[in-house]
């Protein structure tokens, strides 16, 4: 530390003090976590990050999202209910540890919430993040520490870290760290994009005992799961009939899209025509920037690539066939060969907007 020697003593003596107290936070904190290299042992600690709350204020409202708890309250997807009720009647009757489970399928058609009704029906712990905030092995124990032995559901785990997968895999069938046995536990994840985890983690995939791709929901099942929530949420309100069909017409089939139009509509106090008309929906969940696509698609009668399309927009790939395209194929109005094109659908829902 030949910098010292360039300080008077009152210097000095602060610098010292403060290299002392890195020194003894740097110690602290390597009881907790201790750098690995990449190739070298896994040392764990099971021992949770701590997170201080006192000052956050409890909320003594009732300001949570309502959720399903009870089966016949989750609307739809009675393939895959009819598993995962034959699951826990098999798993309590037997006295087994619930399989570890994947649920695939588009974003905001309920894989939380089934999962989180599989803990509830079993009595167990139910801990749900991001998987992209689990970004050592070490993190992953905290949060096997918090859910003890219950289900820890991981959304997204498309986007696990190969660091992470790695340590994850022997422990999904012998729950062992370093040699030491913990106590079995349920993991459940939820992907929006399986295929890119089968080609990035396959015996990732081979691990999960349950697997399920969601089914689409019907028209009748979004306009009963539409006319549950806002019984549930918003009971004091009244929303005429005709309302629930608009709402099931014109939310994409997703679940958390008719529960956003009926919040907006509640919330705005408007008809539901003028909620639309706010999202940029036009018909059946079509939005003006579907429709720009579909006008280009049907000026390029040999179709148009992605990245065309994209400039056209201005936007990316990723949020051009995340945002627009899927919809636009499940409904039938653009195809995919080397190109986009317009199907004929497409080219008569063009025209019944014009009229």
């Amino acid at each position: 530390m030949f910098f010292l020697d360039q300080l008077d003593d009152k210097s000095k003596k602060e610098a010292i003090e403060c290299i002392a107290e890195l020194d003894k936070i740097t110690e602290e904190s390597a009881k907790n976590y201790q750098d690995e290299a990449e190739d070298s042992a896994l040392s764990i600690v099971i021992k949770p990050e701590l997170l201080d709350t006192s000052a956050l204020e409890e909320d003594s409202g009732n300001n949570h999202l309502w959720r399903p708890n009870a089966w016949d309250e989750y609307k739809g997807q009675q393939k895959i209910k009819n598993v995962l009720q034959g699951y826990i009647k098999g798993t309590k009757e037997l006295n087994k540890i619930f399989p570890h489970l994947m649920i695939d399928g588009k974003a905001g058609t309920g894989k939380t919430t089934i999962v989180y009704l599989v803990a509830k029906q079993l009595g167990l712990n139910f801990v749900e993040c991001v998987t992209n905030t689990i970004q050592s092995p070490q993190q992953f124990v905290d949060k096997l520490v918090e859910v003890n032995g219950g289900i820890l559901f991981l959304d997204e785990i498309q986007e696990v870290n190969r660091k992470v997968a790695n340590f994850i895999l022997p422990l999904l069938e012998d729950f062992q760290i370093n040699g030491k046995k913990i106590k079995p536990f349920t993991f459940a994840c939820a992907t929006t994009e399986k295929g890119e985890l089968l080609k990035k983690f396959k015996p990732f995939v081979d691990r999960m005992k349950i697997q399920k791709t969601l089914d689409p929901y019907t028209l009748t099942e979004l306009r009963s799961l539409a006319k549950q929530y806002k019984e549930k949420t918003f009971p004091d309100k009244h929303i005429d009939e005709p309302i629930y069909d608009k709402i099931a017409s014109n939310c994409r089939g997703t679940p958390r899209i008719a529960i956003r139009w009926i919040e907006s509509y509640i919330f705005m106090g408007c008809p539901i025509e003028e909620v639309f008309e706010s999202y940029n929906i036009v018909k059946n969940g079509i939005t003006e920037e579907d429709i720009k696509v579909l006008k280009l698609l049907q000026e390029k009668e040999k179709g148009v690539g992605l990245k065309a399309i994209c400039a056209f927009l201005g936007t990316s790939e990723a949020n051009y066939s995340y945002q627009i395209e899927g919809y636009l194929i499940e409904q039938g109005l653009i195809t995919i060969t080397h190109r986009r094109q317009i199907t004929e659908l497409g080219k008569k829902f063009l025209k019944e907007i014009k009229q």
